[in-house]
């Protein structure tokens, strides 16, 4: 019989006795409580430390298992924290809309919480009619107000992400340093359940992160709709003037 063929049988022979260890100590984990003596001959090579006993090699994995465990329930206790917080803001944000009597208190509201409670640095809320009784500031060109939707909002009328440098200066024009947007489109009822479109709340960060696809976006479709349940009437009083 050739050498390699004998290495060959040889491999497999010790991968098979491999693997019935493995079974047996698996099918009886009292083993080592059975036999204490057994456990202290054992030694493991250790990159840093040479040869350690099987019991320091176990308790080392276990203080690395309860590190990792602690590390992971100290961030999902961080997140809930923010969560948590992130929803009073917007509960906040919501009363104050409720109770806004004008177009000003409506985007004294936004601003107070977007810019000053959540630190974002741009807001904007354009109309695609330029015939409300809003200032120019807030006022989309129809055109523009389309070339967005036609590339932002083929499923969802919410977006969170990156835009591109065109579309950046199309909403951020005094802004340079908006890495990531939210957009909400903002629709009012009509008569047998059709939907008008009223226009789009832009808000920036400068974090590139902060606003990203995969996020849930429950608190911005609130806010969309409770936005195109006030604003038809708060413009509706704002033209009377």
């Amino acid at each position: 019989m050739k050498k390699e063929n004998v290495l060959k049988e040889d491999a497999a022979v010790a991968q098979l006795d491999a693997e019935l260890v493995v079974e047996y100590l698996e099918a009886n984990p009292k083993f080592f409580e059975q036999h204490p003596r057994v456990l202290q001959r054992l030694s493991l090579k250790h990159e840093q430390q040479g040869s350690v006993s099987l019991v320091e090699r176990q308790q080392r994995v276990l203080r690395e298992k309860v590190a990792t465990l602690e590390e992971e329930i100290t961030t999902l206790m961080s997140r809930a924290q923010q969560n948590e917080k992130l929803f009073r803001q917007y509960s906040e944000m919501y009363q104050a809309l409720l109770q806004a009597p004008d177009f000003d208190a409506v985007m004294a509201a936004l601003e107070h919480g977007f810019c000053e409670q959540m630190g974002l640095p741009a807001l904007s809320l354009k109309f695609v009619d330029n015939a409300l009784p809003v200032a120019e500031q807030y006022q989309f060109h129809a055109d523009t107000h389309k070339q967005l939707l036609s590339r932002r909002f083929n499923e969802n009328s919410v977006y969170l992400g990156r835009i591109t440098k065109e579309e950046h200066k199309l909403l951020f024009a005094d802004n340079a340093n908006i890495q990531s947007v939210a957009l909400v489109q903002v629709s009012t009822q009509k008569e047998l359940g059709t939907q008008a479109e009223l226009g789009l709340l832009i808000v920036g960060s400068q974090d590139p992160l902060h606003f990203d696809p995969a996020m849930d976006y429950l608190l911005l479709s609130q806010l969309q709709s409770l936005l195109g349940f006030i604003l038809p009437e708060i413009l509706k009083r704002e033209g009377k003037k």
